[in-house]
């Protein structure tokens, strides 16, 4: 309710008021209100300066220059789908080489992880940048299916991990409350990286009739503003654990946290972004092909990818600002719904190219969702502390997958010779989104229970002289909330609160 979101912030603006103060003392638990983890409560980020939105913007740009890249992999793979730059190759094979590029990139978060505890963050990444444009650079040269595979989906990924992975975790270290909109801030990059690169890969397309010159500049420009980002990143919390175990044994660990992967809410959320997978990587990479499957030009398809970028670069920062706002649980469940309802409701019915634009920029400003949240999201479980490490690389690790295959699921399911032939794929999004979407809400019910007990707690500790007629109303509201009954746990999973 209105009063409790109320009541909740009264209680944030009468605590302890020296972040300083916070770090050194469990005093600041005394009006814990179970809206955050309570180790990022104790130990409370700064809520940015002005090193905290450098490193924002710097976040931003790598994702802009790296991961950020897929988004326009649309374009490369409708060029690649209506030419035979390769003989013999399919258009799985493909779909394949962006599948990788962002889903095995996911997957290998956990040894980037490992390596930025063990080694300083900015000598992690700066490998990254070197392969990133070997990558880029020697692919323009590639000769056969395989060699663009191997350089562009498996080497590629392991530069975008190195790279871009400490990202995830930098963000949390500088900020609490203001966490979603800053993320949302960072991850905007996948977003500009369309709006960037989308219309001059086609240009260099059609003029040159070939791929490889725009290959050439995505290394050349990547690589430039990547050492740029990372020379001026900063990290608020060392990053660096001492463990007295080997390399490998560290990986071994970071797969092996049973301690937080058996968190129910930590498996909620794993399970909403491994569905979310196969509806996100679809709606990013298939707008430009869905446009010529309907009758329009290449260059009308660049124009939609770059529609739907720009919705994206719009779209995460407001994401995150309405996040921190309403909650990242409710914002997260709705945007994933609403894309589901999207799916089957207009996509279906989309035939021009008018409508596509639209289309391509509603979806564009809520597909960015997983990006925006899970990082955040863990971080309401799990604290900003090194279990953050763990619980994103796990989460990553299993949502990779869905983003390897997606597209090459969505190739196959597609009927050329068909009135409407994404139909199948149309179908698949909206129920996976709406799949997806129902996962979120047992994690609301646990935050909401977790809420709702800091909060009864709270008032039970005043002496009962102390107690005002409103705190008896509200501590006998809370008493039937968290009953322990199925009624009980239906009311907190929809209960209307801030979560």
């Amino acid at each position: 309710m209105l009063e409790d979101n109320q009541y909740a912030s009264e209680v944030e603006s009468n605590r302890i008021a020296n972040p300083e103060e916070n770090t050194k003392s469990q005093g600041v638990l005394v009006n814990y209100d179970g809206e955050f983890n309570k180790q990022d409560v104790i130990d409370r980020p700064p809520e940015g300066t002005l090193w905290g939105w450098i490193s924002v913007l710097c976040v931003c740009g790598i994702n802009t220059f790296s991961w950020g890249v897929n988004s326009v992999f649309g374009v490369f793979l409708n060029y690649f789908v209506s030419s035979n730059q390769f003989p013999g190759a399919s258009m799985e094979d493909y779909a394949l080489v962006g599948g990788l590029s962002m889903g095995l990139s996911f997957m290998l978060i956990n040894v980037a992880n490992t390596l930025v505890r063990r080694f300083y963050y900015k000598y992690v990444m700066a490998v990254g940048i070197v392969l990133l444009i070997i990558c880029d650079l020697c692919a323009a040269e590639a000769t056969t299916i395989v060699q663009f595979i191997m350089l562009q989906g498996l080497l590629l990924s392991i530069a975008y991990a190195l790279v871009a992975s400490p990202g995830f975790v930098i963000i949390p270290t500088w900020f609490l409350k203001k966490r979603s909109i800053a993320t949302g801030i960072g991850t905007a990059g996948a977003g500009l990286s369309g709006i960037i690169f989308s219309r001059p890969i086609q240009a260099i397309i059609d003029t040159t009739g070939s791929y490889k010159w725009a290959l050439r500049m995505i290394g050349i420009v990547c690589g430039v503003m990547l050492t740029v980002c990372t020379l001026l990143i900063r990290s608020h919390r060392d990053l660096i654990v001492v463990t007295g175990r080997s390399f490998w044994g560290d990986v071994l660990v970071g797969f092996t946290r049973w301690d937080i992967y058996r968190q129910k809410p930590l498996v909620y959320l794993i399970l909403w972004n491994f569905l979310y997978g196969f509806p996100y990587t679809i709606l990013l990479f298939s707008m430009s092909s869905y446009s010529t499957a309907i009758g329009l030009t290449s260059a009308q398809g660049a124009v939609v990818t770059t529609v739907q970028s720009v919705a994206q670069c719009i779209g995460r920062p407001l994401l995150g600002l309405l996040s921190d706002y309403f909650g990242k649980g409710n914002v997260t469940l709705l945007a994933t719904a609403l894309l589901g309802v999207f799916s089957l409701c207009w996509w279906i019915f989309v035939k021009t190219y008018a409508n596509l634009i639209v289309f391509a920029f509603f979806t564009g400003l809520l597909v960015g969702i997983n990006w925006v949240n899970f990082s955040p999201l863990c971080a309401d479980i799990v604290g900003g502390g090194d279990d953050l490490l763990a619980a994103v690389s796990f989460l990553c690790l299993i949502g990779g997958p869905p983003m390897i295959v997606s597209e090459i699921i969505g190739l196959k399911l597609e009927r050329p010779d068909d009135s409407r032939p994404y139909l199948n794929s149309q179908i698949l999004v909206g129920v996976m989104c709406i799949g997806s979407a129902a996962m979120l809400i047992p994690f609301r019910e646990f935050k909401i229970y977790r809420m709702l007990h800091a909060r009864r707690e709270l008032i039970q500790k005043k002496f009962k002289e102390n107690q005002t007629s409103e705190d008896c109303t509200r501590l006998n509201r809370y008493n039937i909330l968290l009953e322990k009954s199925y009624r009980g746990y239906l009311i907190r999973s929809f209960y209307p609160i801030k979560a």
